[in-house]
């Protein structure tokens, strides 16, 4: 049986480009929902690196989510957001994927 995943990612702005990493990533879910992908959840962190945030998405299952990967990147409405984030970042961004026990 398959088990939920959870993709958590985390976007660490260069300094004085929190504001615009912050819409660009918004945009992003936004346009991920919009092409039926599940929409992330974006949250800023208190403590760390000042204008962090971590976007947390829920599959239901690894499977799922790796058959996604070759669609996401050849939606432009999608990947055209990418590359403004990009050019915003610190350094790239930061994937960890979470099981559901």
């Amino acid at each position: 049986m398959a088990k939920m995943i959870l993709v958590r990612r985390t976007y660490v702005p260069r300094a004085g480009t929190g504001g615009q990493l912050a819409a660009r990533v918004r945009a992003a879910g936004d346009a991920m929902e919009a092409a039926g992908f599940p929409k992330p959840r974006i949250f800023r962190t208190y403590s760390g690196y000042h204008g962090t945030l971590i976007v947390d998405q829920e599959w239901n299952s690894i499977e799922i989510y790796e058959a996604s990967r070759d669609a996401v990147r050849n939606t432009k409405a999608i990947t055209s957001i990418f590359d403004e984030i990009y050019a915003l970042l610190e350094t790239t961004h930061h994937t960890e994927i979470l099981i559901g026990s």
